[in-house]
């Protein structure tokens, strides 16, 4: 990857112009004396710090940057002198050092040719193992600030990464490999962080080389050596010799962009008045209205409070599309029967689906959402066109269990009982595929169909094949070398005695379910799916309600087939 490449991935670090100027020698005779005088090095560490993210390294062709974390009571005007000493690099850490008499372990920073370093802290460690098969030299970073600030190391991203506030993977310390070397850079908001809590500021060595690459014979006389003037916590020396190149070394100081006040309030929670929060559409049932209510902490009240203001508990009513950018998404989310979770995030604790088909959810729980995601629920927001769901009425408010049959509910839990028993002839390798299965919400012909496979990679891909194969034989069966999960079940259901009729039967809505995915798998959606999906809708009214049903057969299915086994197995204790 080039320099310019590695702009284009982290566009806020700098124009690729600017970059192009530093890192290559121009041809031209008069841009070259230019470029020599190094007069665009101020400009861009100035602001490069002021940037999203920020190099703590980079080693390329005329260009050194290195940086460390330094007590924030270091300045330049006190310590300039001694920090122009700096000779180190990322590939110095801890040691173990011995003497004639003695034997002990020596922390970083030790011998970099100034005392202030001596109480610095190395922000990456450079490492080399001969043992890899690659690349030898790799990098690691601080423990204690990848812990501190819940960094983990992602090796397709080759960076140090985290969850934001939306779920989402960011990269906060990315590793590039570049033409010719290697830069390190830093989102600037987090390192902030960790800057502000320890009392501590960046401090960034930097050695711009400059000459022409395949002519350079060495220095000779007539340099014009020179201290610069500080400027913008920068400490410069320059060596300029005309017409052959010239070299720089300095020192710049980062200060932090946030106070240690700001990184304690935002650790020990945000303030309510500092937060934004949308309002919606909602029953106020206390005054006995529908109004656009606001979700903020001081618009609602508890039963406990004596006030005209709306309930928290006062509902908010959805269309049921804003489910499906979490049903689209089942690695970020997490969609159980009454709560959604962002990985890392967010968790709305409570959600259900009315007689309506809209989805209704809480004031009070919407408040607990990024106020970006209380915009994404608002968007969908719209007057009730039905009251609560009976079950949300009955576990919310009259504080009792919701007992009534509920065929998906049902049926997931009647296959952790197969997983808790250790069933043999029906195994699930990933438990988590129990709770992707939803009932679709939408008219959406795809998100049927997404459901659909879902269902079927629950239930038939279940199926232990070769046991059942096994068992059909022990039954005094002779299944054919063609039979899958399926009908080896069904086989077997006949050497466990049931009717032919009746296994057939218990079958049918497996095998519906398993013909229906084969139909739609990646949403080809040819004639004969065309056709499927328009009896589905003719004969169901609604793809919800088929899949209901569709759930419900493969549940009494699956309890007779259980059963049926389960006689067999106490039979045959019975008869040893």
């Amino acid at each position: 990857m080039s320099f310019v490449s590695f702009l284009g991935k982290h566009m806020n670090l700098l124009n690729p112009e600017k970059l192009i100027a530093i890192s290559q020698a121009p041809t031209d005779s008069e841009a070259f004396d230019e470029w020599c005088s190094q007069n665009d090095i101020l400009p861009f560490l100035s602001e490069e710090a002021e940037d999203e993210y920020v190099l703590v390294y980079a080693s390329l062709d005329h260009v050194y940057m290195y940086a460390l974390l330094v007590p924030d009571n270091i300045n330049l005007e006190d310590h300039a002198n001694d920090l122009m000493g700096w000779r180190s690099n990322p590939f110095s850490g801890w040691s173990l050092v011995a003497s004639h008499e003695d034997v002990w372990i020596e922390r970083p920073c030790q011998s970099e040719g100034s005392e202030v370093l001596k109480a610095a802290t190395q922000i990456i460690f450079g490492r080399s193992f001969e043992g890899h098969t690659s690349n030898s030299s790799y990098f690691e970073v601080n423990q204690e600030i990848t812990q501190i600030l819940d960094l983990h190391y992602v090796s397709e991203r080759n960076a140090w990464c985290r969850l934001d506030q939306h779920g989402d993977v960011e990269d906060c310390i990315s590793v590039l490999d570049l033409k010719g070397g290697r830069a390190i850079l830093v989102k600037a908001n987090v390192l902030d962080k960790y800057y502000a809590a320890s009392r501590t500021k960046l401090l960034r060595m930097f050695d711009f080389t400059r000459y022409r690459k395949g002519s350079f014979s060495g220095w000779g006389n007539g340099r014009d050596e020179r201290h610069l003037p500080q400027h913008d916590g920068i400490a410069m020396r320059l060596t300029v010799q005309p017409g052959v190149g010239s070299y720089s070394r300095g020192v710049q100081l980062i200060e932090p962009r946030i106070s240690a006040a700001s990184v304690r309030s935002e650790t020990w929670g945000i303030d309510d008045d500092q937060r934004e929060y949308a309002s919606f559409i909602a029953q106020d049932w206390k005054n006995n209205r529908i109004a656009e209510i606001s979700c903020a902490p001081g618009a609602t009240a508890n039963y406990f409070t004596e006030s005209d203001l709306p309930f928290e508990l006062s509902p908010a009513y959805f269309r049921p599309e804003v489910l499906s950018k979490y049903k689209a998404d089942r690695q970020k989310y997490t969609l159980e029967d009454r709560s959604i979770t962002c990985r890392g995030a967010w968790y709305l604790k409570s959600y259900d689906i009315n007689d309506a088909g809209q989805v209704h959810t809480y004031l009070v729980d919407l408040r607990q959402l990024p106020y970006e995601e209380q915009l994404h629920w608002k968007q969908f927001n719209e007057p009730p066109k039905a009251g609560l769901s009976k079950r949300a009425f009955t576990t919310d408010f009259e504080g009792q269990w919701h007992d009534e049959y509920d065929a998906l509910p049902a049926l997931k839990s009647r296959l952790r009982e197969l997983i808790e028993t250790k069933c043999p002839w029906w195994d699930l390798p990933n438990t988590d595929q129990i709770e992707e299965v939803h009932y679709p919400v939408t008219a959406s012909r795809d998100e049927w169909a997404n459901e659909i496979m879902a269902l079927d990679q629950l239930v038939v891909e279940g199926l232990n094949q070769k046991w059942l194969k096994a068992k059909a034989v022990d039954l005094g069966q002779k299944p054919s070398a063609t039979m899958r999960q399926l009908k080896l079940l069904e086989v077997c259901l006949v050497g466990l005695g049931f009717e032919e009729e009746h296994a057939y039967d218990l079958m049918s809505p497996f095998h519906e379910l398993h013909n229906l995915r084969s139909l739609v798998r990646g949403h080809r959606w040819g004639s004969e799916a065309a056709s499927e999906s328009k009896r589905v809708l003719k004969e169901f009214g609604e793809y919800k309600i088929h899949f209901r049903s569709l759930c419900q057969r493969c549940d009494e299915s699956l309890e007779l087939i259980v059963a049926g086994f389960s006689e067999y197995e106490i039979g045959t204790h019975d008869g040893n």
